[in-house]
């Protein structure tokens, strides 16, 4: 091998390393990481560049990535979103499928077209405009706001409402009517009422 071949390929053989991450820094305009990348080698405050429309905050212990050289120069280094198997990681996924997951399980599933699966851990919260809209734990679910349903609530166990509940059609409780039920009148020989 010429001397120019070997330079060459030393070259593009170093503009991409594995690295673990020592420290993780996610308040500024940009997550930057400190990165030990050979022995003895430590860099701070590389740049981390995900993609548009996702963040993250890896546990850093046991967390690695991989640097590239920008332009093959080793002082301007960009780390890619780091990953930590160690900590969390969701496989077995079919063909097609995605899962967005954190460090303790909690997961959007995207299963195949068909499903869409979220897994919270203690609680899921939905916001909009910064106001909490419907929360959902383990007792049950909650919205703040008006409820329109166009076709029937079956309702299995209590549902309470602190508004005024309107049916366009009936509203049916224990088997009742409140449509069709009639009232006998308290006093003796009275008829009773009739359906509203």
């Amino acid at each position: 091998m010429s001397r120019s071949v070997r330079d060459l390929y030393m070259s593009l053989r170093g503009l991409i390393s594995r690295a673990v991450v020592q420290d993780l820094d996610d308040t500024g305009a940009n997550q930057t990481v400190t990165l030990g990348t050979h022995y003895g080698r430590t860099r701070g405050k590389v740049p981390v560049h995900f993609p548009f429309g996702f963040g993250s905050h890896v546990p850093h212990d046991g967390a690695v990535t991989a640097v590239v050289a920008a332009g093959g120069d080793h002082a301007d280094p960009i780390a890619l979103p780091p990953s930590n198997p160690s900590a969390s990681r969701m496989g077995n996924l079919a063909e097609g499928e995605t899962v967005l997951y954190d460090a303790v399980g909690q997961k959007i599933y995207l299963q195949d077209g068909k499903i869409v699966r979220v897994d919270a851990a203690v609680q899921m919260d939905v916001r909009i405009a910064g106001q909490s809209i419907l929360t959902v734990d383990k007792d049950g679910a909650s919205l703040t706001g008006t409820l329109n349903v166009s076709k029937d609530i079956i309702a299995q166990g209590d549902m309470t409402a602190s508004g005024t509940v309107t049916g366009q059609k009936d509203v049916v409780g224990g088997g009742k009517s409140l449509k069709g039920h009639t009232h006998t009148s308290a006093n003796s020989g009275s008829p009773t009422s009739p359906p509203l």
